[in-house]
């Protein structure tokens, strides 16, 4: 993991965000294994910062699934199965694809405007981080669309689960680009009024997500 230049950082002008997306990263592309304690000491040392800083940055990473923090132990990066992969992302394909089908008849330009616009962001982009987030954000505002309080509820109880894991496919080469095209493709279904198209395509390109992402960690399929 590359270290900030303490020469010219500080405890002022490091983040929490900054931290927590050093680690995320750290994390996602194996520098931290699953199951390995992160001591928050070496972390202060690593990044010139104080303590509570990096137990801010760690919180933040327990809430998205990246670590557990157990008493009498502290961070210990989480661990994923393949089957946990699966299940999660399973479950996913099937509630957002109702999401958009039930959002199609009703959905308005501005909103279709929004949705195009995050596309048009992602496409612009290289950085597997921000993708991530506007990823999750093109995701999100077509659950709200949708105006199922449950199914919103439900999917937001799934996807706490997605960064953990999920931030690691955009690291697989291909994956923005196979995904910018499948959402331009869900959208433009959505713009047709074709809902029940356009629910098979969401839960396509979930299950292509998935698949993509069991073959970037485990090398196989």
């Amino acid at each position: 993991m590359e270290q900030p230049d303490n020469d010219e950082r500080n405890h002022n002008t490091v983040s929490v965000q900054e931290i927590a997306n050093k680690l995320i990263t750290a994390i996602t592309t194996g520098q931290f294994s699953p199951g390995q304690r992160l001591v928050e000491l070496q972390l202060c040392e690593l990044f010139n910062v104080k303590r509570s800083k990096v137990r801010e940055a760690l919180r933040k990473l327990e809430h998205d699934g990246f670590v557990k923090i157990k008493r009498n132990v502290g961070a210990v990066v989480s661990r994923f199965s393949r089957r946990d992969i699966e299940e999660v992302y399973d479950l996913l394909a099937m509630l957002d694809g109702l999401a958009v089908r039930i959002a199609t008849p009703f959905i308005t330009s501005d909103q279709l405007k929004r949705l195009e616009e995050i596309i048009d962001k992602m496409e612009s982009t290289d950085d597997p981080a921000l993708f991530n987030d506007l990823n999750n954000n093109l995701h999100t505002l077509i659950e709200l669309y949708c105006e199922n309080r449950r199914l919103i509820k439900a999917t937001e109880v799934l996807r706490l689960n997605i960064p953990a894991f999920g931030f690691s496919s955009f690291f697989a080469p291909g994956q923005i680009a196979a995904s910018v095209r499948e959402h331009r493709q869900i959208v433009k279904a959505i713009k047709d009024g074709k809902g029940e198209m356009a629910e098979k395509m969401m839960r396509d390109h979930i299950v292509n997500a998935k698949n993509r992402l069991i073959k970037w960690m485990y090398k196989s399929l």
